[in-house]
This record gives structure tokens, sequence and C-alpha cells, in this order.
């Protein structure tokens, strides 16, 4: 294979996991735009496993930077972006949104820890509580 083809499926590579455009990410790579729909769906199968390998790099640095903004939040001034924070945390974590978490938070800061698991047994529902125990 040529050393610009190569190029070409490089590009349609980059292109593609960028857009999901097959025929748009051809046209980017240098194909025509004559042969670039039936080139978009040709290189999106023979490049299938690069495409994959590449998007999963991709999602992978999505979430380390994902992980850093919600680690700062976590660690925010405000109360209601800390518990907004948690929320999701536990949302991510299968842990159903319906749970109303409307806590005061200044109210809760001393309180005993036997106290505090009483509000969140209020909170959870019995099967999260055996998700929470597992």
């Amino acid at each position: 294979m040529k050393k610009a083809d190569l190029q070409k499926e490089e590009l349609f590579i980059e292109h593609y996991v960028d857009t999901g455009n097959a025929k748009a990410s051809a046209i980017a790579s240098g194909y025509t735009e004559k042969s670039a729909k039936s080139m978009g769906f040709y290189l999106k199968r023979k490049l299938a496993s690069q495409i994959e390998e590449k998007q999963k790099d991709v999602l992978s640095n999505m979430n380390i930077k994902s992980l850093s903004v919600l680690e700062r939040l976590l660690n925010a001034d405000s109360e209601n972006v800390r518990l907004n924070a948690c929320k999701l945390v536990l949302e991510c974590n299968g842990f159903s949104k319906d749970s109303n978490v409307n806590l005061n938070v200044n109210d809760m800061r001393n309180s005993t820890d036997e106290e505090l698991l009483d509000e969140l047994k209020t909170i959870l529902s019995a099967e999260q509580l055996v998700k929470l125990n597992s």
C-alpha cells in the first residue's frame, strides 16, 4: 500500500472518531467528493477495529478529565456544588435519580456517625442499602 493511502486512512480514522460521519471524513482525508460516500463506507468497515481503538483512547482521556473535574467539584467551596457532585457519583454507581437527597449540610456537620447513618437510611431505599453494604 502506498504511503499516501496509509496517511489518508489515518486521517480518516481521526476525522471519523471526531465526527462519526464517514462521507465527511473521507472528504477531509483527501478523497474526492464523488467517491467520498463509497470510500467512507468502505473505510469505515475496513478500519473498524482501528476506529474502535481510537474511540476507546478518546473516551479514556475524557474519563481522566471528567474525574479531575468531578474531584474539583467534590472539593468545591459551595456546599450545594459538593452535594450535587455527590448525587452525580451515586447516580453513576447505580443509585436512583429519584432518591431525595435534599439535606441541610450545615445542620449535619456536628452530627454523630449514628445520626448521619440514620439520615442516610431515610434517603436511600432498602434496595440501595443492600448495594451499599455489598
